[in-house]
């Protein structure tokens, strides 16, 4: 029994612990207690440069050249015989003369993206064949590339100068093209992959 008597006493001395400091003890003041004031730095000053908006001159459509619009043929392999002797390839034209650049307009779609033109010089069935070509037309500073394409489980290879806005450039520089590299290229619009 003093057992009992002694764990009982315990417990009470634990509970006067717990509690004595919560009823007879007064808390301290919580105004007393400040958070650290922090200053907002100044707001930050951007500067922002005018943008111009780009002038449009309204064009009648009447005006404009029509331009025939035909379907790119499935085009074969072609191997181009080496470029004639007498023949001289002319560069890209970097700066177009003020009178050319007035009638050359972008064309847009039905979305009101700009339509870009390339030039398919050839299609060939070997790539370093097509690569040679391509490094030529760079070397004379026009946009030229290699494209992959596979036709009738076949892999070629066409060799195309562009994208351009304007599909007047490519046809001023497609005789050229054609008489120098003995080929007869064609016009297509270009689509991104």
């Amino acid at each position: 029994m003093i057992k009992q008597r002694f764990v009982g006493f315990v417990v009470l001395v634990a509970i006067a612990v717990i509690f004595w400091p919560v009823v007879f003890i007064t808390p301290e003041n919580a105004d007393d207690f400040q958070l650290p004031a922090f200053e907002m730095p100044p707001k930050p000053t951007i500067e922002v440069s005018e943008r111009r908006e780009p002038t449009l001159n309204k064009v009648d459509q009447a005006e404009l050249p029509k331009v025939p619009k035909r379907q790119p043929p499935i085009s074969q392999p072609v191997d181009i015989a080496s470029p004639a002797p007498n023949m001289v390839l002319i560069g890209a034209d970097d700066e177009p003369d003020q009178q050319s650049s007035a009638l050359e307009r972008a064309e847009f779609d039905d979305q009101g993206l700009p339509v870009s033109w390339e030039l398919q010089i050839a299609t060939f069935s070997n790539v370093e064949r097509a690569e040679k070509i391509s490094q030529l037309l760079r070397d004379k500073g026009h946009k030229a590339y290699v494209s992959p394409i596979i036709l009738d489980d076949q892999r070629l290879f066409r060799v195309m100068i562009g994208p351009k806005l304007q599909k007047q450039r490519l046809i001023e520089i497609q005789p050229a093209i054609n008489d120098y590299f003995s080929v007869e290229s064609f016009i297509v619009r270009f689509t991104p992959i």
